[in-house]
C-alpha cells in the first residue's frame, strides 16, 4: 500500500532530521514539527493501546510491560514509499532472549491509515544514502508502569525508533551511551509526540524508571522500532 503522505510532511522539517541522524546519529523531532496530521497519535493511542491488543509475555522484562508487535516491509521506488505486511514477526536472539526465538502474535498495523501514516514519516527520517532499497521496519508498542528497561544496551540493529503515544507521571528519562567511551551524549524526558531516531551501533540506550504522581500508578505508552538488518528479515522478492 501506498498513503501518499510524504508530499503532506514538512521537508524543511525532513531535510533537518535527516542531516543530524546522518552527522550525530541520533535526532530528537516530534509528530508536529515533521507535519504528521494531529489525529495520527490520538488513533495509536485510542485504538491500539486502549483497544485491548496489549498483552503480557511470559518471560518479558520488565515483568509488568504490556506489548504488541508488527513487522511492516517497505520498498523504495525511487522517491516514493510502499508498504506492507511481513510475514513474520518473530524476534530471534535479541538482548535478554538471545539464545532463544520469541513468537508474538501480530498486530497488522497497516489496517489503519493513520498508523500507516505514522511507520511512512518514520521510514523516510533515515538518511537517503542510508536507505536500503527494500527493508524491514519492527514496531513494538510497549506500556510500562515502573522500569521502562533493565539496563543499557543496544537491539543490534540498524536504527532504533522511540516515539513516546502517552504518559502519565514523570521520569522516564532517555539517555544515549557512546560506545567507546561510555559518555552520555544525550539525555532526554521525552513527552507525548515526541520521537528519538538513533543509529544503534553508535550508542547504547537506556530510560530511567517512571515516576508515579500522587495517588495514581505510572503509566508510559511508546512505540519502539527498529530498522532492521536486511539479515534480520531476509527478503525473497
Amino acid at each position: 500500500m501506498t498513503t501518499g503522505l510524504l508530499t503532506r510532511l514538512h521537508p524543511e522539517a525532513l531535510a533537518v532530521a535527516r542531516k543530524k541522524l546522518a552527522t550525530d546519529g541520533f535526532v530528537i523531532t516530534s509528530d508536529h514539527e515533521l507535519g504528521l496530521p494531529r489525529t495520527v497519535r490520538e488513533t495509536i493511542h485510542q485504538k491500539y493501546f486502549e483497544g485491548g491488543f496489549l498483552r503480557n509475555y511470559p518471560g518479558d522484562i520488565p515483568a509488568d510491560r504490556e506489548r504488541a508487535r508488527d513487522v511492516v516491509r517497505y520498498d523504495w521506488h525511487g522517491d516514493q514509499l510502499s508498504l506492507r505486511e511481513h510475514d513474520c514477526v518473530a524476534i530471534d536472539g535479541r538482548g535478554d532472549w538471545s539464545s532463544e526465538r520469541r513468537e508474538f502474535d501480530r498486530v497488522p498495523l497497516l489496517d489503519n491509515r493513520d498508523f500507516a501514516h505514522w511507520i511512512e514519516a518514520a521510514v523516510s527520517l533515515v538518511p537517503e544514502h542510508r536507505r536500503q532499497q527494500r527493508g524491514t521496519l519492527g514496531i513494538n508498542l510497549f506500556r510500562t508502569h515502573t522500569n521502562v528497561v533493565t539496563r543499557p544496551h543496544q537491539d543490534q540493529e540498524e536504527f532504533i525508533y522511540v516515539y513516546v503515544v502517552d504518559k502519565r507521571g514523570s521520569g522516564a528519562e532517555t539517555e544515549l551511551f557512546d560506545v567507546d567511551s561510555d559518555e552520555v551524549v544525550q539525555k532526554e524526558t521525552l513527552n507525548p509526540g515526541d520521537l528519538l531516531v538513533f543509529e544503534d551501533r553508535r550508542f547504547r540506550h537506556s530510560t530511567t524508571p517512571l515516576v508515579p504522581p500522587a495517588n495514581e500508578p505510572a503509566r508510559r505508552d511508546a512505540l519502539v522500532c527498529t530498522i532492521n538488518y536486511a539479515h534480520t528479515y531476509p527478503l525473497e522478492d
